[in-house]
């Protein structure tokens, strides 16, 4: 027979995640803050981090949130993404 395994405070995997949630905004408020400073270069590196970082942050997202009670991770995480997209649309075909 198993015994129940009994978790003592939270999880150390779910604070880190969530710490990488609040950085992924941070930084999509720096480079709306700096959008209009950057050159061509500088925003095309700017872009490919944040869509990079956005992908594994997404695919992080779903693997952790396979329980039912960590459906909430979800939605910050595609907001920040759809927040990338925008601004890199932005950038690329307004500027």
């Amino acid at each position: 027979m198993t015994g129940s395994f009994k978790r003592n405070g939270s999880d150390k995997l779910q604070k880190i995640f969530l710490y990488l949630i609040l950085l992924n905004w941070f930084l999509l408020i720096i480079v709306a803050i700096n959008i209009e400073t950057l050159n061509f270069i500088n925003g095309v590196l700017i872009s490919v981090m944040l869509f990079i970082y956005n992908y594994f942050l997404t695919n992080l997202c779903f693997m952790r949130a396979a329980r039912a009670q960590d459906a909430y991770l979800i939605y910050p995480v595609v907001i920040g993404a759809l927040s990338s997209f925008f601004l890199v649309v932005y950038y690329f075909f307004c500027l």
